[in-house]
């Protein structure tokens, strides 16, 4: 697969109010899909479905942003597929199948589409992805990774994951996406159930890419009872500010991440996902009457 320039645009918003749950849209990100091998002989592989679900034919890109490297100024790995109205097309490796030269690794991926625009009626798209592990030829053990903007944050806002926890049964691993033309350092602090801080330490995500932790490279060696996750980034590193109502350029692509937390059962490798959640009344009380602004779309392609 060639690597290529992607000419950029932002298109942002100011949500209007929380989202209760996933929406079908033109662009999706997938926090993470992976190709690897890993703990207990675990062997994890990546699958997704897409839905057109409007009544144009869509053309879509699929953009692969690899693990701990710079991903900026977009030289991606890229993929392309077109979805009749109605129908649906699922990929039962995407790293394998649509990213082979990258080998085994994880990353995270974005898909957005474009209609031939001969019709007014807009066009969205739905879209699941799932992560398992196929060590056992009888059976596989996944868990689903959303797809959407749902959990995206900006700074100063705080993401939290919760139900974290480390010990012989249960292995915890963090994740950042970091959506920013710059790296981002993060702060990530571990809270235990009753809330007191077991640790605390500062990450760097590099620019346009994931970085994933375990709980012991994040200060924490033991949480049988499961605790909390809080992840922020680090504020002398702010340079813009979220609050503006005006869209945003791209050089303004600084502060936005998504996290998330991966619970993998010890004995059968079994692995349960979690996207991290805002504390949406800091929002409202951040900005005032503005919201601050999320982006929906981070990637179109002027093809």
């Amino acid at each position: 697969m060639s690597r290529h320039v992607v000419p950029t645009v932002l298109v942002s918003i100011a949500l209007a109010s929380p989202c209760a749950a996933q929406i079908a849209l033109p662009a999706h990100i997938l926090p993470v899909m992976a190709k690897t091998s890993g703990v207990a002989g675990t062997d994890w592989v990546s699958s997704l479905s897409i839905s057109n679900i409007g009544t144009e034919t869509v053309d879509i890109t699929a953009l692969f942003f690899r693990e701990n490297q710079d991903n900026f100024p977009l030289f991606v790995p890229n993929q392309e597929l077109t979805v009749a109205p109605g129908a649906t097309h699922t990929v039962s490796d995407v790293i394998g199948s649509w990213f082979p030269t990258e080998g085994d690794t994880k990353g995270f991926v974005v898909l957005y589409g474009e209609a031939d625009g001969t019709t007014e009626d807009p066009f969205v798209l739905t879209v699941a992805g799932r992560i398992f592990n196929r060590a056992d030829p009888d059976a596989t053990y996944g868990q689903t990774v959303p797809a959407g903007e749902l959990g995206l944050m900006v700074a100063p806002g705080i993401s939290n994951l919760t139900g974290a926890r480390w010990d012989d049964a249960v292995r915890s691993n963090v994740g950042v996406v970091n959506l920013s033309i710059l790296p981002i350092d993060v702060i990530v602090t571990t809270y235990s159930a009753d809330g007191t801080v077991l640790a605390a330490v500062n990450k760097r995500v590099r620019a346009f890419s994931l970085a994933q932790w375990s709980l012991p490279q994040l200060g924490v060696d033991t949480l049988v009872e499961p605790g909390r996750i809080a992840i922020e980034v680090d504020p002398t590193t702010i340079t813009w500010d979220p609050c503006l109502s005006e869209e945003l350029e791209l050089d303004d692509l600084q502060g936005i991440f998504m996290s998330y937390l991966s619970r993998v059962d010890q004995a059968t490798g079994d692995a349960e996902f979690v996207l991290g959640q805002s504390d949406w009344y800091e929002y409202l009380a951040l900005c005032g009457d503005i919201l601050p602004v999320i982006p929906t779309q981070l990637l179109v392609s002027d093809r």
